[in-house]
């Protein structure tokens, strides 16, 4: 969602914003005091956005060498499903821990997608064995 100020800014600019704004978070990640699982979310979304930067380019530069830009997709796909994997094991964590519990927000639709997914995936497996 884009504020007021940040809809009237080249993605040049926002992108200049946004790599000067790492930099300070780094600065402050190499002098802070705060709990490892912080940095290791923080790690996780600086690499999604370091992907997803990375497939925009090679699509950009495939579409302009005329070559077919969707062979990217593929690999998009397989990052999702790393991620999702990771985060379901992190999840894991933290229902075992009891961070997550019946007040966090959001369970119900979570058990959802994950039935969705599992049934999605089972039909998968099934159809290649």
């Amino acid at each position: 969602m884009q504020t007021g100020a940040q809809s009237g800014k080249s993605i040049a600019e926002r992108l200049l914003l946004a790599t000067t704004e790492l930099q300070e978070l780094e600065k402050l990640v190499l002098s802070g005091d705060f709990s490892p699982r912080v940095l290791a979310e923080f790690r996780a979304a600086v690499d999604n956005v370091r992907s997803s930067a990375w497939a925009v380019q090679n699509w950009i530069g495939l579409e302009q060498q005329h070559r077919d830009p969707y062979a990217v997709l593929s690999t998009l796909a397989t990052e999702r499903v790393r991620r999702a994997t990771q985060i379901a094991k992190d999840l894991t964590v933290d229902l075992q821990s009891l961070e997550v519990g019946l007040e966090t927000e959001g369970l119900s639709e979570l058990l959802r997608a994950v039935d969705v997914l599992r049934e999605c995936l089972s039909r998968l497996l099934r159809t290649e064995t």
